[in-house]
């Protein structure tokens, strides 16, 4: 039944009976009505379904955007469905709840984002430049709210995990095999923090995709508001954690001129990477981005 009506859309929109964003509406329509009565068969049946290879040509990419879509409007209803956590006392449990609540919220936002951007792209190449800014412009909108998680500062305040009830030939059997249980409550958190860092990498990322969206549209002032977020977090955490040197150097080439500071930082940190690494053209482009940046 779910495919079976993305079908229709996709096929109503190919026909020109109705535009792509009607289409996206229709579904949203449909998912209110029938959500609730969506079987596990359909489910799996739809999880298939994206697996499968497409062809480039606008059917597939109608039929791909309205699978995007559909998947995010399961993931928001089964979201909604989820029953609230249980309230905890011990304050690293309560610490670590905040962290996932905001990992979580923080990943649904980024997978929003993606989303939209998904859609823009697809009314982009459909010739629907109007749609591609709206829908731009809605992932644009997203990114302040995401920026102001603070992960990293949630991952710092969790508690080092509390040692688990245990006897004393219990806590003498993990002696003699070498469990130091401080050290793996350290390793705990230092999994929340990288965790946090590589959200916060995704974010920096996603700000700027849109950045480089909107200024291909010519929306300048707008791609400069996505280029300041990601500027901002850049500079907020000195950089990005575990990122290849091209990455890096990518962001900081489109954010050279708009957002200086934050450029220079990730072409430092390329350039460490690089000659770390003796990858000499690497070397090159991260110096050139320093120098026009007015650093030797």
């Amino acid at each position: 039944m779910l495919l079976d009506h993305i079908d229709t859309q996709t096929h109503a929109v190919m026909s020109g009976e109705r535009s792509l964003d009607q289409a996206l509406a229709a579904l949203d329509r449909w998912f209110e009505e029938h959500a609730d009565t969506l079987s596990e068969g359909e489910r799996q049946a739809f999880s298939a379904a994206l697996d499968r290879e497409s062809s480039e040509d606008d059917r597939s990419l109608i039929d791909s955007v309205l699978k995007l879509h559909t998947t995010r409007l399961l993931y928001r209803y089964d979201n909604r469905k989820q029953p609230p956590p249980e309230e905890e006392s011990n304050p690293y449990t309560i610490a670590r709840d905040a962290f996932s609540a905001a990992l979580k919220r923080s990943e649904r936002g980024i997978n929003e984002a993606r989303i939209d951007i998904a859609i823009a792209n697809a009314h982009q190449l459909l010739g629907d430049q109007s749609a591609n800014r709206r829908w731009l412009d809605t992932a644009l909108n997203r990114l302040p709210d995401l920026a102001a998680i603070n992960l990293a500062d949630l991952a710092e305040k969790i508690p080092p995990m509390p040692p688990p009830k245990m006897g004393r030939w219990q806590r003498i059997g993990l002696k003699v095999m070498g469990v130091d249980l401080s050290r793996l409550a350290d390793d705990n958190r230092q999994a929340f923090s990288k965790l946090a860092h590589m959200q916060i990498n995704q974010l920096v990322i996603l700000a700027h995709l849109v950045g480089i969206s909107l200024e291909a549209i010519k929306e300048r002032q707008l791609s400069k508001r996505a280029f300041r977020i990601a500027a901002h977090l850049i500079v907020r955490y000195e950089g990005l954690t575990d990122q290849e040197p091209d990455q890096l150097l990518d962001i900081a080439e489109s954010l050279l001129h708009p957002e200086r500071d934050a450029a220079l930082i990730l072409a430092r940190q390329a350039y460490h990477i690089c000659a770390t690494a003796g990858d000499e053209e690497c070397m090159v482009r991260a110096k050139a981005v320093l120098e026009q940046g007015g650093q030797d």
